[in-house]
């Protein structure tokens, strides 16, 4: 008999930590589920595409976004862990994923980095500018940064020669453009006046980019997406494509692999899906 939907969201409602009984109280909570799911959404997800803080601080799998977010005590708590479990250091915390707040295990960053620098196909932000890989706008922010970092908003600005009210737009792109490609990391948040601290990735997690470097392409595409269907149960490669961008050669070898170790099975069937799904051994 063919699994439901419905079956599988109740397992993920396990792994997502979206029940009161695995609902997150506190930042040791929070920081353990960072750790356990290896990486998650803070605040946003879709269709169940991977565990999301919110939902787990609220114990649910619907939680309703409030009206007052200052007050809502969910929300706070993932406010509360971006600020003080990265000004700790003990998770990355940046737009890793599909350009959305993301929190990534000191376990896994390394091979999320070795990835986005396999991607970026440069050592470094110069050889990426010269290979037209990279903005202008942002290879002043790294110019500012590599003399001097950390540094808070106002001042990268003023060191990138954007600060005028016009270049907002052209900043703000820039610095998103940095965050995806793994170049810079926000530290901290200050609220009087309210600013970032910025500095250059490479020196804040400079101990894990050196583990990332016994990484292989597909031994880190592998862990990754071991411990993605531990989270998610099933997925088909289209999912996988649009949520970690590898190409349909890297998802098929890397599927492959799995399968391989007993890992997943590639024949699990939905009710009402015509397609079969690849899913974990245990549910076969």
């Amino acid at each position: 008999m063919p699994l439901s939907w419905d079956d599988i969201e109740r397992k993920r409602d396990l792994t997502f930590f979206r029940i009161p009984a695995r609902q997150l109280k506190d930042l040791n909570d929070a920081e353990r589920f960072v750790n356990k799911t290896g990486f998650c959404f803070a605040f946003k997800m879709q269709k169940s595409e991977l565990p999301c803080m919110w939902h787990a601080a609220a114990g649910e799998r619907y939680p309703i976004y409030p009206q007052h977010v200052q007050h809502d005590p969910y929300i706070g708590l993932v406010w509360d862990a971006k600020d003080a479990l990265v000004a700790d250091k003990k998770v990355y915390y940046g737009k890793a994923l599909k350009k959305r707040p993301t929190f990534i295990s000191l376990d896994f960053f390394p091979a999320f980095y070795r990835l986005q620098k396999h991607k970026n196909g440069a050592a470094d932000y110069l050889s990426d500018y010269m290979r037209g890989q990279l903005s202008s706008e942002a290879k002043r922010i790294m110019d500012a940064l590599s003399g001097q970092s950390p540094m808070v908003t106002a001042d990268l600005k003023m060191a990138s020669r954007m600060a005028h009210p016009a270049k907002r737009a052209v900043f703000d792109k820039a610095m998103a453009e940095l965050q995806g490609k793994m170049y810079i990391v926000k530290i901290a948040e200050f609220y009087d006046p309210f600013t970032f601290l910025w500095d250059i990735l490479d020196r804040r997690f400079e101990r894990e980019i050196a583990l990332s470097a016994a990484l292989s392409y597909a031994q880190a595409r592998e862990k990754i997406l071991r411990r993605y269907f531990e989270n998610v149960w099933i997925s088909q490669p289209v999912f996988i494509h649009r949520l970690f961008g590898w190409t349909p050669e890297e998802i098929e070898k890397s599927l492959y692999e799995l399968l391989n170790q007993g890992v997943i099975v590639d024949s699990i069937h939905i009710a009402g899906e015509k397609k079969t799904f690849y899913g974990l051994a245990q549910l076969n």
